[in-house]
């Protein structure tokens, strides 16, 4: 059994035949397809082991473990010391599975593996791909890295699990935003360049490399502060012992924090407009932040990313997607666990238009029960169905600029709502007023979405081991091994319309029936991991706040 693919992504290739491939997640492997053909390319397996622990700091000795007692300490005494030293120890390494703690032995100190269980799978759970094709980011959750593939690939461990991730325009370097809210920049690569030098890193990030520094621990109690015998004892037994601060634990790599949240950090995106579209004289980039708390952010792009300026605020619950129309930079577009859309005009932080999401759901849940559309998907009854989606959250959101027959430019908005079987496709005017073109009908709940460069391609993943409009419902083996994992929508210019790709879907749907048996247990079902997979496929219910 194929476990669903929680990421796609369309992968252009820029050379002398340009060349475009399909990049799908599946728990921790990720498996590359070529296009149009649908024939399978390669698979990589993601490593816990890959990425190298360098932000871990070993604790500097406090002083050997054979100093003098304590006057009137017995061995009792001492023994419980020693356990509470080590057991604080610990917990103080931090609570990454490669966490080591620090025995203290003669003045020695001795690097021990910890006991700890290491957890063995780490999934994909974003993508993200430069502008030329050359270079892949894929974000990891349990391992909290990214890791840039190319041919070699490289990794960055970061301090908190990234959340979001995006490029800057000159895709030279790497914008992370983690679930702490903190957003940092760091090189693409290592030393900021490819082999032919074509790769620099950016002007705008500085190093925040170098040793840590030990200070001096000041010790805040003293003689009037303390006053029992035991305590005494124990100050005088301080204020006679070296005592040094353990430096804080770093990033081993070329980094800069630019901006931070109080809330979690759930999308960013970096935009640069032109001096046509502000009063500004010269270009300008932004950095657009959403979080939890219902806010999106608009902050200066480095090296000022400090600076805000300003706040789009009028959604009533968390932000999950932003989008900004290559049409028109001035619009964002924004969805949530709201039951609406907004369109912004994100300078201003103004509501240009506001589109009912929840009310196209529950249509589209009426039309798929009433017309049969259930596309043998072991349906469950109509008013659980409804039940579950009085409330939806937005988990894709694209804004596509397409051409049809008469040279006509005609803007797009594609939607898809965690739990349900669809692809709602929306039609913006000029003004930014939004209305419903259609609701796509899928074989299964879409879990991911990836346009082509030219906007005219999408690729959508399908939960096949849940029913549809369910998260936690499972089908029957029988329906699961029947139904495709991935699909494929093509624009046709003369019709105006989105139409399946039958013959492309199927190709696809061959080459992972054909898989070899080491490949398909790595993605498939009990046998490569005991993690359970939902809160990957599903998750953003749990940004809702309750009460």
């Amino acid at each position: 059994m194929i476990h669903p693919f929680q990421c796609l992504l369309f992968c252009t290739i820029s050379s002398e035949d340009e060349r475009t491939i399909l990049l799908a997640a599946s728990k921790s492997r990720i498996i590359s397809f070529s296009l149009p053909d649908g024939n399978l390319l390669s698979s990589w397996q993601c490593n816990y082991s890959d990425v190298p622990d360098v932000h871990k700091i070993d604790k500097p000795s406090v002083g050997p473990i054979n100093q003098s007692p304590l006057p009137g300490a017995t061995k009792d005494d001492l023994s419980e010391r020693e356990t509470k030293r080590r057991r604080k120890s610990s917990q103080d390494d931090g609570s990454d599975s490669s966490s080591a703690e620090i025995l203290i032995e003669e003045g020695k100190t001795k690097r021990h593996r910890s006991t700890k269980p290491v957890a063995t799978d780490s999934y994909v759970i974003k993508l993200a791909v430069t502008e030329n094709g050359n270079f892949v980011l894929a974000v990891t959750d349990e391992d909290k890295s990214i890791r840039v593939l190319r041919l070699h690939f490289d990794g960055k461990s970061m301090p908190k699990r990234p959340c979001a991730i995006t490029f800057t325009p000159d895709q030279k370097t790497i914008l992370c935003g983690d679930k702490f809210g903190d957003v940092y920049a760091l090189p693409l690569l290592p030393d900021g360049s490819t082999k032919d030098g074509t790769l620099q890193a950016s002007n705008d990030l500085k190093a925040e490399i170098g040793p840590p520094r030990q200070t001096k621990f000041a010790i805040s109690a003293n003689a009037k502060t303390v006053h029992t015998l035991k305590n005494r004892k124990a100050l005088k037994h301080q204020l006679n012992s070296p005592h040094v601060k353990p430096p804080s634990k770093t990033i081993g790599f070329e980094h800069q924090l630019l901006l931070g949240h109080v809330s979690l950090l759930t999308d960013l995106i970096c935009v640069s407009l032109s001096n046509k579209d502000l009063v500004h004289p010269k270009d300008r980039t932004y950095i657009v932040t959403a979080d939890r708390d219902e806010h999106i952010r608009v902050s200066r792009g480095m090296p000022q990313a400090h600076i805000i300026e300003g706040f789009c605020l009028g959604h009533t619950q968390f932000v999950s997607k932003l989008c900004v129309p290559s049409w028109n930079p001035q619009l964002l577009v924004s969805g949530g666990g709201d039951d609406q859309l907004l369109v912004w005009n994100w300078l201003s932080g103004r509501i240009v238009h506001r589109l009912d999401l929840l009310k196209c759901v529950s249509d589209h849940i009426n039309l798929r029960y009433a017309s049969f559309d259930l596309l043998g998907a072991d349906p469950m009854d109509i008013n659980t169905v409804r039940e579950e989606h009085a409330r939806i959250a937005v988990s894709e959101l694209y804004a596509l600029e397409v051409k049809i027959a008469r040279g006509e430019d005609r803007n797009y908005i594609l939607v898809a709502v965690e739990g349900v079987p669809a692809i709602f496709t929306f039609i913006v005017a000029e003004d930014g007023a939004v209305k419903q073109e259609e609701a796509i009908s899928t074989e299964g709940n879409v879990i991911s979405l990836t346009v082509s460069k030219d906007q005219h391609h999408v690729a959508y993943a399908m939960d096949t081991n849940h029913k549809i409009f369910s998260q936690s419902r499972v089908s029957a083996e029988i329906t699961q091994s029947g139904r495709p994992s991935i699909g494929f929508l093509s624009f046709s210019a003369a019709e105006g319309t989105w139409d399946k790709d039958r013959e492309l879907q199927s190709a696809i749907a061959n080459v992972l029936r054909n898989l070899p048996e080491d490949d398909e247990r790595a993605i498939g079902g009990k046998k490569s991991s005991n993690r359970d997979s939902v809160g990957v496929l599903y998750g953003l219910e749990n940004l809702r706040k309750r009460g």
